[in-house]
């Protein structure tokens, strides 16, 4: 039976008869169906019983008689030879000639029905104007044909299309009247759900209001702490600049100081041998006299030779004094003649040390700084590098200081072969207060300035590194 059936949608759009009710199929397709399953039905019946049809043919059409469905709806049979098989209302012409038989508007309904359905067999549309049944009016109807070869028989059913549009409109108002109900429903669970909304919000803003009401109250007390905090913090930077102050002038005192010793060592190593040379002198003349040898040409000799070592003495302080007087405004000077000056003031110290001093000065630079400033940086350098030479008590001790150009900065550097910086004493090493002579012999404050003068005031660059067994401070200032 399953094999008689064939889907509605194939049917629907293979099958129908051009012309014919086509916009009523369309809107209606559900409605349509149902002739296809009712005759669908029928043939799956008579396929089923084919093998006692014979016996029970006259049965089975008058049940098909009996079949009703919507409101109008009913099943006829008419054969492949026009004649008429079953129908419910015309019994008085079953088994006749039914090729006469027209519409309202004179067309051979049966012969059409039949010729259509010949050309389609598996199912077609067809529009007409027919009575109902127990009227007299003639109403628009639309059947459908299939053809079942077995019998010849073209079995057609049909529904009347104002049927159809009361149909279409009682499920309209029903349609309606769902919606109405939806829209009702959702607008019962709208209200609901603006109602929750709404005490949700009211909560929450109560509970926000109380959270911001008791934010402002901290953030007046964090305000209130904030201005106490800032009138003890501008008192407290007031003590602190204060007493930075007083640390800075004692650092400076503190560096004066170290440096007037430095310079009575140097005044000292200075004038060992001029006053040797006198004091010898002063023994001649001495001897001389006791030996009754003394006479104008010698002692104006002597006279003469201590003047030209007192001159030197005499000299050697004002160098020294100029040394250490401070600058006050930036000049241009040149590097050479600086490192020449401080190789003079150091040489007589290094010498009586035995350290080899050795001088690579390539370039004569021309560089803009406070002079003075820069002539104690280089001072303290090597003045820090023959003290690191005799504390440890080196072998065959070496200062080299080397004067180079590179692209448009100056390099100054000052190695010794003192066995360096050790590590961890690196990132300390231009630190206040921090040496590695001890709390007698050190103040800490050498490098320290050394660094600021170099940095600050000439805004150039000071390091050291560990290099050949020794340690090397480079300066580097552009030219």
């Amino acid at each position: 039976m399953t094999a008689i059936f064939l889907k509605e949608d194939k049917i629907i759009k293979n099958y129908l008869y051009p012309g014919n009710g086509r916009y009523i199929i369309l809107k209606n397709k559900i409605i349509y169906i149902k002739y296809l399953r009712e005759l669908n039905w029928i043939i799956g019946t008579i396929e089923d019983t084919k093998e006692s049809l014979k016996h029970i043919q006259n049965d089975m059409l008058k049940y098909i008689e009996e079949l009703r469905y919507e409101n109008n709806g009913y099943i006829w049979i008419h054969d492949t030879s026009y004649t008429l098989v079953a129908h419910p209302f015309r019994q008085d012409k079953i088994g006749t000639y039914d090729i006469e038989l027209k519409d309202a508007t004179g067309t051979l309904i049966t012969k059409k029905f039949i010729d259509i359905t010949l050309k389609k067999p598996l199912g077609v549309f067809i529009e007409y104007n027919w009575v109902k049944p127990n009227e007299n009016s003639f109403s628009k109807k639309l059947g459908f044909f299939k053809l079942y070869e077995n019998f010849s028989w073209v079995i057609g059913a049909g529904l009347y299309i104002d049927d159809i549009e009361n149909k279409i409109l009682e499920n309209k108002i029903l349609l309606e009247k769902r919606i109405d109900k939806y829209i009702n429903l959702v607008i019962v669970i709208s209200c609901i759900i603006i109602l929750i909304i709404g005490f949700l919000s009211v909560y929450v803003s109560n509970r926000i209001n109380k959270v911001f009401t008791l934010y402002k109250k901290k953030v007046k007390t964090k305000e209130l702490l904030l201005k106490n905090l800032n009138e003890n913090l501008e008192k407290k930077v007031k003590i602190a600049i204060k007493e930075s102050k007083y640390k800075d002038r004692a650092m400076l005192h503190q560096s004066r100081l170290a440096r007037m010793g430095v310079m009575l060592s140097m005044i000292a190593h200075q004038w060992r041998q001029p006053l040797s040379k006198v004091s010898a002198i002063l023994m001649q003349l001495e001897t001389a006299n006791k030996f009754n040898e003394a006479n104008s040409s010698l002692i104006q000799s002597s006279v003469n030779e201590s003047n030209k070592l007192l001159f030197y003495m005499s000299n050697t302080i004002d160098d020294f004094r100029n040394f250490f007087k401070p600058d006050k405004k930036k000049v241009d000077f040149y590097i050479k003649n600086t490192c020449e000056e401080v190789i003079s003031l150091t040489s007589a110290s290094i010498s009586a040390l035995e350290i080899e001093f050795i001088k690579d000065i390539n370039v004569d630079i021309r560089i803009n700084g406070y002079e003075r400033e820069f002539t104690q940086v280089i001072l303290n350098l090597i003045t820090n590098a023959k003290d690191a030479l005799v504390e440890r008590k080196i072998k065959n001790p070496k200062i080299i200081l080397s004067v180079k150009q590179k692209n448009d900065y100056l390099f100054l550097c000052i190695q010794d072969n003192a066995n360096g910086v050790k590590e961890e004493d690196l990132d300390l090493i231009f630190e206040p207060y921090f040496t590695t002579k001890g709390s007698l012999q050190g103040t800490g404050l050498g490098l320290y300035m050394s660094k600021m003068i170099i940095e600050k005031n000439m805004q150039g660059q000071l390091d050291v590194e560990n290099i050949n067994n020794g340690a090397r401070f480079c300066i580097k200032i552009k030219v």
